[in-house]
């Protein structure tokens, strides 16, 4: 037998108690709750009780409601078709939470029993209304309800927040702070395991003092038990059921607690705990965001970790792939990579800044086809290449030469690279360049105006014997020289619209009064703008600016031999 079906008949064995109005004024006129008699084929008011009397929003004598058909008194049809449905079935209707507005502004809710009382042979049955307040009860629902959704929304803020980086100590910090305050903890807080003792590494709505506080591993301690328990522990003073859990309440002097363990490769290795100063009676939903936590802090903590190792290998190679000293005499610069793919990977662009002595300066930067750990090694290769020869002979085009035969013996088939060497003499401001595949630099004059070198020579690795030139420019004082990978200009719009060339010298025109530290900041927040974000590929800006000569330098002193032959 279902809960329903026992309900039902409850109700028709108290209608057959009620077999006439007289029997039901002395039987329901004193009751706690309203209730009214409808009898007759018209269904009218017959009876009401004092409590029903006392509801309506017009206070009026009975005898004015006495006669009334129920059409008459319910403006609600839904309402009045109820009364005939029971009035012509035998059949008995519940509405478990009928809402009640009072002209004043109150709501009130109310479950509705409409019963069939058995009246005159051929007419309908009587309608009995008894009604009994469950506003108590719909208010702690609602209340559940309303927590339960904060609790929702807070648990996709903490995955957010642990999509959002992949710092451990961050994603930790941000999550406590958020987590805490969803649950309406008192005070939260983060152990970590160091050695044999477990160790308090942050709090929230707790003395900061509390920070370092220590527990040994054999003691009796909040991060210990959920390390022993190795999942999601919930313990309030109502339900505590161990001694060691009573023990903790007493001990850190709190109604509740609820510890997530944190872990890697299977091991707890850290603890979120929260504690309330009350009682609390945990429901479900905090159990689910607390259990979430416990596996999305798990994954995102390992991934955090295994980012670590690789940034630290990628901060390794980019310090091999984007060299540059800090100063550079007779000249400002400026350097910027930018990683579309993200912080923790390697492309394929690079660049360099060699000193040469005497005020001259070899600068390179190139792009090589590819990423991840072929790029590595062929800009490696290519790097070694042009610095060696450098040394060795510094003419662009000799530089380019011995540079693209070492990439046919040394690269796969599919592999290139694109490169630009300029060979620039601080005293008397001559460049000499030379050009594979790369995209030309810009050279803004001090007064504004750009001008794009022109470009020729294929890749580096496509053809064997490939001949390169050796081109000549000028910096004087003030100018400032802009060498870029193509990730720059190749930057689309949503519309697919490439920012160009166009947008590159305009870009420059509008850095030339800035200092060349904060030029190629300027160009590639240009083109990120543009981009509206969605970068495709990585993007490498060097910017050199010459002043005036270095004291100690003599004026033309490169003449640039060996570059130009």
């Amino acid at each position: 037998m279902t809960a329903e079906t026992s309900t039902n008949e409850s109700q028709l064995a108290a209608a057959r108690m009620l077999s006439d109005s007289a029997r039901v004024s002395a039987l329901l006129e004193g009751a706690s709750f309203p209730a009214a008699l409808w009898s007759g084929s018209q269904l009218r008011f017959t009876w009401t009780n004092g409590v029903f009397r006392e509801l309506l929003e017009d206070v009026r004598p009975q005898w004015d409601l006495l006669g009334m058909p129920v059409r008459g008194f319910l403006s609600d049809s839904r309402s009045a078709s109820r009364f005939i449905d029971v009035a012509y079935t035998g059949q008995p209707i519940t509405v478990p939470a009928y809402e009640h507005r009072a002209s004043w502004g109150e709501v009130t809710y109310w479950q509705l029993l409409y019963l069939p009382v058995p009246g005159r042979i051929g007419d309908p049955f009587d309608v009995l209304l008894l009604a009994v307040d469950v506003t108590p009860a719909i208010a702690e629902r609602s209340a559940r309800d309303t927590i339960a959704a904060d609790l929702r929304r807070a648990s996709n803020l903490i995955d957010v927040t642990v999509l959002s980086s992949l710092d451990a100590e961050d994603i930790l910090q941000r999550v406590l702070v958020e987590a805490t305050e969803a649950l309406g903890a008192d005070w939260g807080w983060i152990a970590e395991r160091e050695d044999s003792c477990w160790v308090f590494r942050n709090v929230h709505g707790w003395p900061a003092e509390m920070t370092g506080l220590r527990f040994a591993q054999d003691e009796v301690s909040l991060p210990a038990l959920a390390a022993r328990s190795g999942h999601v522990v919930m313990v309030s003073q109502s339900d505590a059921s161990r001694r060691e859990q009573f023990e903790l309440l007493v001990k850190h002097d709190i109604g509740a607690f609820a510890l997530v363990p944190v872990k890697s490769r299977g091991d707890v290795t850290g603890v979120m705990g929260f504690c309330w100063d009350a009682d609390l009676r945990f429901g479900d939903a905090q159990r689910d965001l607390l259990q979430k936590m416990e596996l999305s802090l798990s994954l995102a903590l390992e991934n955090a970790r295994q980012y670590a190792s690789e940034r630290q290998l990628t901060r390794q190679l980019r310090g091999a792939f984007f060299s540059a000293p800090a100063v550079v005499p007779g000249f400002e610069m400026g350097h910027l990579y930018h990683a579309a793919s993200g912080v923790s990977t390697v492309g394929g662009d690079f660049y360099d800044v060699i000193p040469l002595g005497d005020g001259q300066i070899g600068v390179l930067i190139g792009d090589v086809s590819g990423h991840g750990s072929e790029a590595v090694g062929l800009t490696s290769l290519v790097k070694s290449a042009v610095r060696s020869e450098v040394l060795r002979l510094p003419s662009p085009h000799s530089v380019m030469g011995h540079a693209n035969d070492l990439v046919l013996h040394g690269a796969e088939p599919h592999e290139f690279v694109s490169a630009f060497f300029g060979l620039i003499d601080g005293p008397s401001g001559h460049m000499a360049y030379s050009l594979a595949g790369h995209p030309a630099p810009v050279i803004v004059r001090a007064d504004g105006a750009p001008v794009m070198l022109p470009q020729d020579g294929g890749v580096l690795g496509a053809l064997g014997g490939m001949q390169y030139e050796n081109h000549d420019a000028r910096l004087e004082v003030g100018d400032l020289l802009v060498m870029y990978t193509d990730g720059l200009v190749e930057a689309r719009s949503p519309k697919g619209e490439a920012f160009g060339n166009d947008r590159l010298l305009e870009a420059c025109a509008s850095v030339a009064s800035e200092t060349a530290d904060k030029v190629p900041e300027s160009l590639f927040m240009s083109a990120f703008s543009f981009a509206e974000g969605r970068l495709a590929d990585d993007i490498a800006i060097v910017a050199l600016r010459r002043g005036e000569p270095a004291e100690g330098w003599g004026q033309g002193r490169l003449e640039l031999e060996s570059a130009v032959a």
